[in-house]
């Protein structure tokens, strides 16, 4: 339904015009008839649920997509015009959902430096841009760092810099407060607030519904169509047209999900049936440091020629190494950290962007060793390389961008890789595949099991990385921001299927920034601050008087 109180369309900048654009090997359109006229300086927030076609507009009009019938319109520019792909590009900047694939150099300044410089800005001016946006993103003490070793919310907050410095006249950003703690979120707010002022055209991918209560409009996609168009005070005048499209309140949840219910979209959430627990199906740390050595760091790699600085200390001189080494301390990405996660509990770990949840996360699943002390899985020291096979049947892992896990052909193939490498019959893998994408809200029919999963949405993908993991049914999950980029209804399913793996015992150690989460799910929440523990003991997030996060020492 077109909302009849649209913003005023005059003066466009961004035309789509009867839009189709369907994948290779797709069933279904991404966008199906799709027109819309953006004007100058206004700031539009798209919103639908995972799959409808959301970051497939952005990429029709960066020029990244090309419709299968229609015509977009940037500038003034058709985008199918040969030759004309560089000149729409010099006047827009993305920020995509995935920002360390905009990464390119060993130095943070050098990567904000990157689409100035292809640009032919002057130098001096070039300095200038990159200071003003790193500090705009609250990251100017790290313009010398090396990307590799920042965390996913501050990867972001360069790839936004990067944005920033370009100046240019329309900004395409894709989700850019998914990794953000509410810190981060609130100053992305302002930044876009001030570029909004400067007249800057700006459309904004978000589920975050205070993201658009802020802008001039909101579109609402539904299955590749435009469901909505109006201002954001109509839209959320009508909270049941509001929940009919899928989507939240500001400051609140769906119908199932303010409820607290293990529902979701009317749908109890499947569980995984785990099966029975080792002995000591617990995760406890003791004492564990870990420092990011740049010689040992696999994510160091080298880039491209450093405009502000060396490419990092891998290729410096041995005795210049040793200079810095003997008046800079590298500091710890996690220090003297102790706390242990118990069968049947969920764990979070939260804290601002960069204090070190990640890495926590990481050296929980013997993807990281520590620097000093130990990290026990099951009663394994995750040190012990000769039962490092076993750890792995014990432990599951998904990611802080799951979407990476995925490497298959098919849906079918990327949830059934694990099962396979158990030796399970073909039945019994395929009976696995069917329960753990039911579990994640994903009905495994045909055209979804033989789809490439790389076709899917960013949401979608999520939902599928996190089903191969659950059908290796391990009695320990560790998880890292899982609902992040995810819709409402997507968000609320997977509430619902961790209260059930923990009902059956699962022991989760669980990375989040959303408090909602914290209050509603965890037994022990572990604070982290500078890779420390902020006051050396656990908090307890949901307690007796049922009010919130409080400070009553571990959970019993």
């Amino acid at each position: 339904m077109t909302n009849t109180e649209a913003p005023e369309r005059t003066g466009a900048v961004i035309q789509l015009t009867h839009v189709h654009l369907a994948y290779p090997g797709s069933q279904t359109e991404a966008l199906a008839d799709v027109s819309l006229s953006i004007p100058t300086g206004q700031h539009v927030c798209i919103l639908g649920g995972n799959g409808s076609g959301k970051s497939t507009l952005l990429q029709l009009v960066n020029v990244l997509a090309l419709p299968t019938s229609g015509a977009v319109h940037v500038a003034g520019i058709d985008t199918r015009e040969p030759g004309r792909a560089l000149e729409i590009r010099s006047r827009t900047a993305s920020v995509f959902q995935h920002p360390e694939d905009q990464m390119v150099t060993s130095i943070v300044a050098d990567d904000v430096a990157f689409g100035p410089e292809n640009l032919c800005v002057a130098q001096p001016e070039i300095a200038s841009r990159v200071d003003a946006a790193l500090a705009a993103v609250g990251m100017k003490d790290r313009a010398r760092s090396d990307p590799s070793d920042l965390s996913g919310g501050q990867v972001q907050r360069v790839a936004i810099a990067g944005a920033l410095a370009m100046e240019p006249d329309i900004l395409l950003l894709d989700e850019p407060c998914a990794m953000l703690d509410v810190e981060g979120r609130e100053s992305v707010r302002t930044i876009i607030r001030n570029l909004r002022a400067r007249g800057m055209t700006i459309l904004h991918v978000t589920h975050f519904m205070e993201d658009a209560q802020e802008a001039d409009r909101a579109i609402v996609l539904k299955r590749g169509r435009v469901a909505f168009d109006g201002t954001p005070s109509a839209l959320f005048s009508q909270p049941d047209l509001v929940n009919e499209l899928g989507l939240e309140m500001p400051g609140g949840r769906s119908e199932a999900g303010a409820q607290g219910s293990d529902v979701a979209t009317g749908v109890a959430a499947p569980g995984i049936a785990i099966p029975d627990a080792p002995v000591d199906p617990s995760l406890v740390f003791e004492h564990v440091s870990f420092s990011y050595e740049r010689a040992a760091n696999p994510r160091k790699r080298t880039r491209r020629r450093a405009l502000f600085g060396r490419r990092g200390a891998v290729d410096a001189p041995r005795s210049e190494r040793a200079g810095k080494a003997a008046v800079q301390k590298h500091p710890l990405a996690v220090e003297d950290l102790s706390f242990e996660a118990r069968p049947g509990t969920i764990t979070a770990l939260i804290g601002h962007t960069g204090s070190g949840k990640s890495t926590t996360a990481e050296l929980a699943c013997a993807l990281k060793l520590p620097t000093a002390g130990a990290v026990r899985v099951g009663g394994i020291d995750t040190a012990d390389i000769a039962r490092r096979r076993e750890l792995r049947g014990l432990v599951g892992y998904v990611a802080q961008l799951p979407e990476r896990q995925l490497f298959a052909e098919t849906v079918f193939d990327d949830v059934a890789f694990g099962p396979r490498n158990l030796g399970l019959a073909p039945r019994e893998v395929e009976a696995r595949v069917h329960e753990a994408l039911r579990s994640v809200n994903l009905a495994p029919t045909d055209a979804l099991l033989t789809s490439s999963p790389f076709a899917l949405s960013g949401g979608q993908q999520r939902s599928v990385a996190l089903a191969g993991v659950l059908a290796m049914k391990q009695p320990i999950l560790v998880l890292d921001e899982p609902m992040a980029g995810l819709d409402p209804a997507g968000r609320a399913h997977v509430r619902a299927l961790l209260k059930q793996l923990r009902r059956q015992g699962t022991t989760l150690l669980m990375v989040t920034h959303s408090m909602e989460d914290v209050a509603e799910l965890a037994d022990q929440v572990i604070a982290l601050d500078g890779g420390r523990r902020v006051d050396g003991r656990a908090l307890t997030a949901r307690p007796a008087n049922g009010k919130g996060v409080s400070e009553h020492g571990p959970a019993r």
